[in-house]
């Protein structure tokens, strides 16, 4: 077999135009693309399911696993904290029992919903399980005298939050509803203590039901219990912007959790909050803000700065922002986001009925460059009713392979411009070490035409900085630590290998051996072929701090499988 150095340049012009593959522009790129080629072989955008009451066996979560789901998402708004526990052993089991036949560990990202601050009504005149209707047309005060707290009317009700006169007239308020959709109020007059509005879409409410108002900041209060109160409802009374986060915070460093996801975050300070809170035991744990209201959008960029990634429900921004801009906020919040470097989590609805429909916006996702898809899968389908035999799981299997393989043509076609031409990578490179060495990979990479960046990492630092730059490759990092494995599937292009064999005496042994199992997995996913190059970083010695050595290997037969 002859290698790339064997021959002769002029003799190769296949290797020319390699080289030359990238396209001056865009619009050049788009102009070239192939439609009749594969899709990419190895994912690299994470895929996000929610795990719950409905797909908690073990067995169903292997399922949803071997078909492409990276990251697992646990609700706690809804659920006990035994139910929480049962769910993230369940995960486990699944982890534990697919990593079995893989003969390596398969690293499943697991992030909890935290309940955010919530402002709620009051209780109605009949009771706590009355209802009262809000007629379209009619007119309500929204009042915070606590008079009104347990006698609200369809023409009173009380809102719990200090705050609320601070409100302008044609602000927007939404309150959730026990019949379809969401109760939107319009205000037409400020008081001193209460606010008149427009009931623009009715419902019907029940007491306690959840109110969204984003025009005001809300404030954040300790929440931790008070051992001096009296009782429970004192306890909530005092807490009612984060109820009992604490303990929400405390079970999940205790599991072992690898994300936080902070809903309706407003500013740094609800970051700042979660990261006190989660102080120096749960330091290594992820606090992904949920960007959810105007107000939020309007701050992204302190809430970026402190956050360590960014989740976007565009169906609940869309409640706040209107219909037409929820693209510019989308395409705005992944830019920033890969601006810096952190993982940006969407939330995607891939259709069971009719999915064409769905292509073109999980495509627009991936090349916009979000680096987690969240995946909205029904278990409860209205395919019940005409087909018996209708396997719900099985369904939930072919949206999750669907979506790999939307996103895997997606990958093929983004456009890749030399590395050369990003000028903010190059800015003050020598800052930092890891970033010069993590710079200098991507250049050989592309100008090699690797199939593989292999990085020797402890805290996943090298890799995630390798995403930020994007090289034209896949990043196979290989490291000790579990937690990190699991982590780093939030940013986009990484794969992570749990290395967990005895460290041996000599550092050179230590590196050969972690480098065979990176080999080991690419031979796995069928990555690399014989006389492929790839690009190896790691550390030149032990205890240096940082990579700082960068090779150029080629695969051998026998580190790779031949591919005709």
């Amino acid at each position: 077999m002859s290698l790339p150095w064997h021959i002769p340049l002029e003799a190769a012009p296949c290797f020319k135009e390699k080289l030359n593959a990238v396209q001056p522009t865009l619009l050049k790129h788009y102009c070239n693309i192939n439609v009749h080629e594969n899709p990419c072989e190895e994912l690299q955008t994470g895929l996000m399911c929610d795990i719950g009451l409905d797909n908690r066996e073990p067995a169903t979560i292997q399922r949803l696993i071997a078909s492409g789901m990276t990251v697992a998402r646990l609700n706690m708004q809804n659920l006990e904290p035994e139910a929480c526990a049962q769910l993230i052993q369940s995960i486990r089991q699944a982890v534990y029992n697919y990593s079995l036949e893989l003969d390596f560990v398969y690293p499943l990202a697991v992030v909890v919903d935290v309940k955010g601050p919530d402002i709620v009504t009051g209780g109605l005149k009949n009771g706590p399980h009355a209802t009262v209707e809000l007629l379209q047309t009619e007119t309500i005060r929204l009042t915070i005298d606590p008079s009104w707290r347990d006698c609200g009317t369809s023409e009173c009700l009380y809102v719990g939050y200090d705050q609320l006169t601070d409100l302008n007239t044609d602000d927007i308020i939404y309150i959730d509803s026990l019949s379809p959709g969401k109760i939107k109020l319009v205000v037409t007059e400020v008081g001193d203590d209460s606010l008149e509005c427009l009931i623009v879409i009715g419902g019907t409410i029940g007491a306690s039901m959840a109110v969204r108002i984003s025009s005001i900041p809300m404030e954040v209060q300790s929440c931790r219990r008070d051992d001096s109160a009296d009782s429970i409802s004192d306890i909530i009374s005092s807490s009612q912007a984060f109820e009992h986060l604490d303990e929400q915070v405390n079970w999940a460093t205790a599991s072992d959790v690898d994300a936080l996801l902070v809903p309706n975050c407003q500013g740094s300070h609800d970051i700042k909050q979660i990261k006190e809170m989660l102080s120096e035991k749960g330091k290594h744990i992820l606090v992904l803000a949920c960007i959810d209201t105007v107000l939020g959008l309007d701050n992204i960029d302190e809430v970026l700065e402190e956050a360590d990634g960014i989740y976007v429900d565009r169906s609940v921004l869309s409640t706040d922002l209107p219909v037409e801009k929820i693209f510019l906020a989308q395409k705005q919040i992944l830019a920033k986001c890969n601006a810096v470097g952190k993982p940006c989590l969407c939330k995607a609805v891939l259709n069971e009925q009719i999915p064409t429909l769905c292509v073109t916006d999980l495509a627009n996702l991936v090349l916009d460059g979000a680096d987690v898809l969240s995946l909205e899968l029904h278990y409860d389908s209205p395919l019940k009713k005409f087909a018996p035999l209708y396997d719900a799981i099985r369904m939930a299997e072919h949206c999750l392979g669907a979506a790999g393989v939307i996103c895997r043509q997606a990958e093929r076609i983004t456009w890749k411009p030399n590395i050369h031409g990003n000028q903010d990578l190059l800015k003050n490179r020598n800052e930092d070490p890891t970033k010069s060495v993590c710079i200098t990979a991507a250049e050989l990479a592309a100008l090699s035409q690797a199939v593989v960046i292999i990085c020797l990492t402890n805290s996943g630092r090298t890799a995630k900085i390798l995403s930020y730059i994007k090289p034209v490759c896949p990043i196979v990092a290989v490291t000790r630590t579990c937690h990190t494995a699991r982590q780093l599937r939030f940013w986009r292009g990484v794969r992570a290998v749990h290395y967990f064999e005895s460290p041996k005496g000599n550092w050179l042994n230590e590196v050969e051996s972690r480098i065979f199992a990176a080999l080991n997995y690419c031979k796995a996913k069928r990555m690399l072929r014989a006389g492929d190059a790839y690009v190896i970083i790691s550390g030149s010695r032990r205890g240096v701090g940082y990579c700082d050595s960068v090779k150029l290997l080629f695969a051998s037969v026998r580190e790779a499988t031949y591919l005709e």
